[in-house]
């Protein structure tokens, strides 16, 4: 049996998605991405993925009817089930002013997300991804780091010619990579998460 594509560990015992298939409404895309994992991470890693979509679907679908979808069909009933969690975000929402299309000031519900099932989430994405492209597990002599973004860094924009991009669905995710060919240690990532949601992320040799 293949080693987990995630930790890099313990055996495989199953095929995770990466990104999470709970961000996709069913019919779900017919181009998700699996990897190999073992039981801890792929059944370990449900509770994230579900704040995650939940997050998610929260803060894009009014930019997407794909992600309208997701929020009506799964989001919903997550909350209804998880009182708590509902009411966190209750309690965390803000008024926001923000600038509309038409360049007007109007007011808008900020979500504060959770960090902790952000991270994890974008950190299990890249190393799935990483083995994905790679066909070899992350090295174990790498650092990587995770960013939550509200669009692209300038420290990233200069690099987009260099990154390959890949959309999965109808563009429900987009992202970009570039790993270097001499020493694959060193690669950059970044995710577009419904035209609504940014993140990147980074490894480079410890």
């Amino acid at each position: 049996m293949p080693l987990c594509a995630i930790c890099g560990l313990r055996e495989s015992a199953s095929r995770d998605h990466v990104p999470p298939k709970a961000i996709f409404p069913r019919p779900r895309p017919n181009n998700l991405i699996t990897v190999p994992a073992c039981f801890e991470c792929n059944n370990g890693a449900s509770d994230y993925d579900d704040l995650f979509k939940v997050f998610l679907s929260l803060q894009a679908s009014a930019h997407s009817e794909i992600a309208e979808r997701l929020f009506n069909e799964n989001t919903i009933r997550t909350l209804e089930r998880n009182q708590r969690l509902l009411n966190t975000i209750r309690e965390e929402s803000r008024q926001l002013e923000v600038t509309d299309a038409n360049g007007q000031l109007t007011t808008a519900t900020g979500i504060l997300w959770n960090s902790e099932a952000h991270d994890s989430v974008i950190e299990r994405t890249i190393r799935g991804l990483y083995f994905h492209h790679q066909r070899i597990i992350m090295p174990e002599n790498c650092e990587l780091r995770v960013q939550f973004l509200r669009g692209i860094p300038e420290n990233i924009d200069q690099f987009l010619g260099l990154m390959q991009e890949v959309e999965i669905g109808d563009r429900q995710v987009v992202y970009k990579y570039y790993i270097h060919q001499d020493d694959p240690r060193h690669s950059m990532w970044l995710f577009n998460f419904y035209n609504a949601h940014w993140a990147s992320g980074y490894t480079k040799p410890t």
